[in-house]
């Protein structure tokens, strides 16, 4: 009999170990998860962090598994759930292809369920890299974004990044190392558990809020709860993968591209195109940024030599009504943490200030910054004429079609005219011209870090991770990362 793709995929995870995941693999997802820590405790170090952090001590249980930053120690749902929220407080987190957030979802269920089970790092690697490949491969063949011969793009209005739920619950299945009936089941009880297709609702009706497009937290406690059940006897639906009233239902996708889907498995790790975000703003924005960034740089360029900015980049990047209402900062009586994430306008203005990127972005100071607000009215954007061109023309998978959107930047100054033009987004995995060095994600982290944490305790950390593969229990890293 022909196996179903739910089972393939049942039997692929149930049956992959440590052993068979490549040196540069275990390398990139060291890395990931270092990212991830950092955006927690970045996230921690404000406002909106510490009421995360509430939440966790209201939701309880029993005394499982750590809270970054805070050390709490919740259940071990209510802590991956907490965790997850404030790595993407910040929005500095991963990001696939400019289009989805995986994020830390895999690593954050991996983290605290192998705090309860006692598992090690190695464990805690493996889960993390087969959970974030399901993830992007949902994301990638799933893909709301379609070409469209006249507009560019035709998308799904209906698209979600409820894939992530079931990312987490891989994390935790494997963690508690089920076999490949039990995963099936975790896999199936997820899909349930799944939050709707939200995204729309979020793009199109502003003002933007602390939910954003997608809330982190909730995929690893949906996950982590659906292994739960699995592991007390419920049975999942099992053909979640098939169909057209499966996955590619929960995705709201215009198709599913099942060969994708399965294509490669152990062989082609997606966790090697993560984009680390250097900006603590959306994806869509950052070719702009680092094309400011070169041009103020180069030119030492003060806020008091600006005299206008034009950038051109996709029009769905500055199209979307939540982005429209964002922009408006000036006008706006709405400066809070999640408009400030969606407007191109007050990233590039914090760009002009050398504001460092990271918890400083997010602080109240920066938000209702007098000369920030008046920066963002001489910053104009627009459609950059090659963009829908080509995206129209674009032949490679659909899951990939922001990949490499076009962005131009002019500035306008007293020390004279400055243009730039780029494809590349800084922190593409991928793309070796853009590629972060280690040396950059490390010290990214030890920005976010540092608002949290002294020095010492930051090495530490550092020393963890970097030796992870060797670490006879997942706890004894868990327990550097609070004060």
């Amino acid at each position: 009999m022909t196996m179903t793709i739910t089972e393939k995929w049942a039997d692929f995870l149930s049956t992959f170990t440590y052993d068979d995941i490549p040196a540069e693999v275990v390398h990139q997802s060291k890395l990931h998860i270092l990212d991830s820590i950092g955006c927690v405790l970045g996230g921690y170090a404000i406002d909106w962090g510490k009421k995360v952090t509430s939440l966790g001590r209201d939701l309880g249980g029993k005394p499982e598994a750590t809270v970054i930053g805070s050390g709490d120690r919740l259940h071990c749902a209510n802590a991956a759930y907490v965790n997850g929220k404030l790595s993407n407080v910040l929005d500095m987190d991963e990001t696939l292809y400019q289009t989805r957030h995986i994020g830390g979802v895999p690593f954050f269920s991996a983290l605290s369920v192998g705090e309860r089970a006692g598992a090690t790092g190695r464990d805690v690697i493996l889960a993390t890299v087969l959970a974030y490949d399901f993830g992007a491969r949902c994301a990638l063949c799933g893909s709301i974004w379609r070409p469209d011969p006249e507009r560019g793009v035709v998308s799904s209005i209906y698209g979600s990044s409820g894939f992530n739920t079931l990312a987490a619950s891989i994390a935790a299945a494997k963690i508690m190392k089920f076999d490949n009936q039990q995963i099936a089941n975790t896999i199936g009880v997820a899909a349930y558990l799944a939050p709707g297709a939200i995204e729309s609702k979020f793009s199109f009706t502003p003002p933007a809020n602390f939910n954003k497009s997608a809330d982190m937290g909730w995929f690893c406690l949906g996950g982590i709860t659906a292994a739960l059940c699995a592991k007390n006897g419920y049975v999942g639906d099992p053909s979640i993968l098939d169909g057209p009233r499966g996955i590619m239902a929960l995705l709201g996708a215009l198709e599913f591209d099942n060969d994708t889907f399965l294509e490669k498995l152990g062989e082609r790790w997606y966790i090697m195109d993560a984009g680390f975000k250097p900006y603590p703003t959306c994806r869509w924005f950052h070719n702009g940024i680092g094309l400011l960034e070169g041009i103020l740089n180069k030119h030492d360029i003060k806020p008091e030599d600006i005299e206008k900015i034009i950038v051109n980049t996709h029009p769905l990047g500055i199209t979307l009504p939540t982005y429209v209402a964002a922009d408006k900062w000036a006008e706006s009586t709405n400066r809070d943490l999640w408009f400030s994430q969606f407007s191109f306008a007050y990233a590039l203005a914090c760009t002009v200030y050398r504001i460092l990127p990271g918890p400083e972005w997010a602080k109240e100071k920066t938000l209702n910054d007098p000369g920030i607000a008046e920066m963002t009215r001489k910053i104009t954007h627009g459609e950059h004429p090659d963009a829908v061109r080509m995206a129209a023309n674009w032949s490679g998978h659909p899951g990939r079609l922001f990949s490499q959107p076009p962005v131009s930047i002019e500035v306008f100054s007293s020390k004279g005219h400055f243009t730039a033009e780029s494809t590349d987004i800084p922190g593409d995995s991928w793309n070796p011209r853009v590629r972060l060095a280690d040396t950059a994600i490390i010290d990214k982290f030890r920005n976010n870090a540092s608002y949290v944490l002294e020095d010492t305790q930051i090495n530490r950390i550092i020393e963890g991770v970097e030796e992870l593969d060797r670490m006879k229990e997942i706890s004894a890293l868990a327990q550097l990362l609070a004060p």
